[in-house]
């Protein structure tokens, strides 16, 4: 049997329905009933890679900022950011399952196909520098969709305070803004 997560289902309508440990018994059949709570990307991708953001998914790489390591390297747990365009202009996000080579990973993700969350669906990067910001998810038997822009990947890490860049594939930590200190104190002799 299939593990699956949680929050990711939600209670179904019945005719008369009886509700059991948060599951729907239909009473003519007798058996549970689970589907998708959520059928949209974003918390779907929230809720199963546990990166704290909010607001459309095309805005998910600049709230990352400071918070989260960004880059352009997959890891499994990170989240694919795509951005805006024709085809998707809120963006997408995709939670990547697991990483089968430089090019290619697994993604679960939430609406890519309407009201589903799919599992294992395998992306391939088609960037001509490999740096994943033009990606092709996969349409089935073998074949692969349109070819998307992303920003990149999102780390679940916190960042704590450091700004991560990336050049080459090598991720670089920069140190936080210092503020300036105040080089004259004020008088405290005055009265």
């Amino acid at each position: 049997m299939a593990a699956y997560h949680h929050a990711v289902y939600r209670r179904v309508a019945a005719r008369r329905p009886d509700y059991r440990h948060g599951y729907v018994v239909h009473h003519a059949l007798y058996h549970y009933v689970r589907r998708a709570d959520y059928l949209w990307c974003v918390p779907y991708a929230r809720d199963v890679s546990h990166i704290d953001l909010t607001g459309d998914a095309f805005l998910w790489w600049a709230e990352a900022a400071g918070r989260y390591g960004r880059g352009e390297r997959p890891e499994a747990g990170a989240v694919l950011n795509f951005r805006s365009s024709r085809r998707i202009p809120m963006g997408h996000v995709a939670v990547v399952a697991r990483v089968i080579n430089s090019r290619e990973i697994l993604v679960n993700q939430a609406n890519w196909v309407p009201d589903q969350v799919s599992h294992d669906v395998p992306v391939i990067d088609v960037s001509p520098n490999n740096n994943w910001s033009e990606v092709q998810v996969s349409i089935g038997d073998g074949r692969f969709g349109s070819t998307y822009p992303t920003y990149g990947f999102i780390y679940p890490k916190q960042s704590n305070g450091l700004v991560y860049a990336n050049s080459g594939g090598t991720e670089v930590a920069e140190a936080p803004v210092a503020h300036k200190i105040r080089l004259i104190a004020p008088n405290r002799t005055l009265r």
